[in-house]
């Protein structure tokens, strides 16, 4: 748990590094920052379950952790990869949305932790807070990528193929490992095997990200003039 969780904290240290040379492009900057923070808040996480062994002493505490970080990641993954294709995406209205709805997320969470020690059905019931919003963002995400990539195809707009490609492989992963992971979670909430795969899975996942989205700078100029102008084009999207 601690050598995961400190190369999370070392690869979003080095996001956040890296992400200087891209501040006048405000989405993919933005995207940049918020994937550092998942990364980040995702080590700490792992760190915490090191430190506190609540998986065996608090079960109910150590998935309220686990879900917590998951929720925010998915908040991130929302703001940051779904504004890619679609640059006016996030307004105050969903900045507020989704803040109001992860507090109470985070109530209803650390509310079954404080009240039980070992409760697996209100738990598993508790988890539908974060899996209603992952499958909203999921479905709007994929609903936003077929109308964007499907358009920036047709319109040959520089060479946005490596983009279109980018887009589906990290963001299929990012979606299965936060949805599975969370179901795992739920069903084994005192086993320590399946959660040692899943913090490999997670390295593996953030270290994919982290190199998806320096390889995405090297066009950043021709992607985010052709999302620009196709969000500018089709309004309706």
């Amino acid at each position: 748990m601690f050598i995961t969780g400190i190369i999370n904290l070392l690869m979003a240290g080095m996001l956040l590094k890296g992400s200087k040379a891209y501040w006048q492009y405000a989405v993919y900057y933005r995207t940049r920052l918020l994937t550092a923070l998942w990364i980040g808040v995702f080590g700490l996480g792992y760190i915490l379950h090191g430190i506190f062994m609540w998986r065996y002493t608090w079960p109910t505490a150590a998935s309220a952790l686990t879900v917590s970080y998951f929720h925010l990641g998915a908040i991130c993954f929302s703001w940051g990869y779904t504004t890619l294709l679609k640059p006016n995406y996030l307004t105050h209205r969903i900045i507020a949305r989704d803040s109001l709805y992860f507090f109470i997320g985070l109530l209803v969470y650390w509310t079954v932790a404080l009240l039980w020690k070992y409760e697996p059905t209100l738990t598993l019931l508790s988890y539908c807070m974060y899996f209603l919003y992952a499958a909203w963002i999921v479905f709007v995400f994929y609903q936003t990528y077929n109308q964007v990539s499907s358009r920036l195809l047709r319109l040959s707009y520089g060479n946005v193929m490596d983009f279109v490609r980018w887009m589906q492989v990290c963001c299929d992963l990012i979606v299965l490992f936060g949805i599975c992971s969370v179901i795992i979670t739920g069903i084994f909430p005192t086993d320590f095997w399946p959660y040692t795969l899943l913090l490999i899975a997670g390295v593996c996942m953030f270290a994919f990200i982290s190199y998806s989205l320096n390889k995405y700078g090297a066009t950043i100029e021709t992607t985010t003039e052709a999302t620009k102008k196709v969000t500018m084009k089709y309004e309706n999207i």
